[in-house]
């Protein structure tokens, strides 16, 4: 695909897939837990559905640009960007990570990123681990075009995405800071109720 648009639109883990990650810890009862996302598109398609389609096993996976997880998100934004290195050993991207932890060693999306003066190309996209040499192939017959995106507009939304994201940072509590500063704060009443004076 040559100089195709490049875009971003919301999307939400598929609940009803088959396979992939779950957790029976979740209170609600769920076994898989519903992540929210931006998918990237293609001339407007988004890209997970056409991965999709290629692999006649569990694909489940979400994309790495996420609100629940604004730290990881500009520093996925970052990589894309060829700001900084790869992700994975061999240096390729992650664009897909595992949904219930991003954790590369779950598996991954990726892809070999080649930036030049009017283009930035998505080559040899396939599935990786961060423990693994390579990438394997997407689907039975392993093949799925390189994506060769506009530079420039490529780069404009996602320096927009990065610098809505990065806002959120500084007021960001992962749960367990939050739950870690409510005990530390329970913690210091406690003791100024027992030590009034101090």
């Amino acid at each position: 695909m040559a100089d195709a648009m490049f875009g971003l639109t919301p999307a939400e883990r598929d609940l009803g897939a088959a396979g992939g990650f779950t957790t029976s810890l979740r209170e609600d009862g769920q076994s898989k837990t519903p992540v929210t996302y931006l998918d990237f598109t293609v001339d407007a398609n988004p890209l997970f559905s056409s991965l999709a389609e290629l692999t006649p096993g569990p694909f489940d996976f979400v994309g790495v640009i996420q609100d629940a997880w604004p730290i990881e998100t500009v520093a996925a934004i970052q990589r894309l960007l060829g700001e900084a290195s790869g992700d994975l050993p061999d240096g390729r991207v992650s664009l897909y990570v595992c949904p219930e932890c991003g954790d590369l060693g779950c598996g991954a999306v990726t892809a070999r990123l080649l930036l030049d003066a009017e283009a930035v190309t998505w080559q040899a996209i396939g599935c990786q681990t961060d423990y693994d040499e390579s990438a394997s192939a997407l689907g039975e017959d392993g093949v799925f075009p390189d994506i060769s995106f506009n530079r420039d507009s490529y780069e404009q939304v996602l320096r927009q995405e990065r610098a809505r994201v990065a806002r959120a940072i500084d007021t960001f509590e992962y749960p367990y800071q939050h739950d870690r500063r409510l005990r530390r704060e329970r913690r210091a009443r406690a003791i100024r109720r027992l030590f009034p004076h101090r």
